[in-house]
């Protein structure tokens, strides 16, 4: 093989794994599970959200390996009697990372976890941001054609009245802490009544 194909390889390897974590580094807070961001910004594709808070997730339609079984995850959360007192406040939002999609393709595949969770198309020119603005990572993938790796990380987002949309706070979600979420959208909530 063409060590010049090798070294380039060898330098995309290091780098998927180093810019998550150089990225985490400039983070305000961080603990275990969870990133403290409470930051504004630049989403409008959650403008039309149905709720002011929502759990976000990207991936893409038909993503097997880590939409799927985060999507069954958040589906029992959401059904849980945990999670039951904020059902009429909080939302649950897939936005797809593959534009190639007919638009209406993440609805159908975001309801078909949850009748209540929503599905967000977004167009090439939004994808271009949602890496700089969110820390998301996406790329085609390496070894599947037709796939996407990407980051696998919840966002707790709120679009406070003024209509400024902040993001809160990232979990990890290898599980999902339920608890730690349910804390955060209970202190969020609190706030948000005082």
């Amino acid at each position: 093989m063409n060590k010049k194909i090798v070294l380039a390889v060898v330098l995309f390897v290091v780098l998927l794994v180093a810019v998550p974590f150089i990225q985490a580094l400039f983070f305000t807070q961080q603990t275990a599970g969870k990133i403290v961001i409470n930051q504004p910004i630049n989403a409008p594709y959650l403008n039309n959200t149905k709720k002011e808070i929502t759990l976000v997730f990207f991936g893409y339609v038909g993503c097997v390996r880590v939409c799927t079984p985060i999507l069954h995850q958040l589906n029992d959360f959401y059904d849980s009697p945990q999670f039951a007192p904020f059902q009429g406040t909080v939302g649950v939002s897939f936005v797809n990372l593959m534009p190639e999609l007919d638009k209406n393709q993440p609805q159908l595949f975001a309801e078909s976890f949850n009748h209540e969770f929503e599905g967000v198309y977004l167009t090439q020119k939004e994808l271009m941001s949602i890496d700089r603005e969110l820390n998301v990572f996406f790329s085609k993938s390496l070894s599947e054609s037709g796939e996407i790796d990407h980051s696998d990380h919840l966002y707790l987002i709120e679009r406070e009245k003024s209509g400024i949309v902040v993001l809160r706070n990232i979990y990890t979600t290898h599980p999902i802490n339920r608890s730690l979420i349910v804390d955060d959208i209970r202190k969020l909530l609190s706030e948000k009544n005082e």
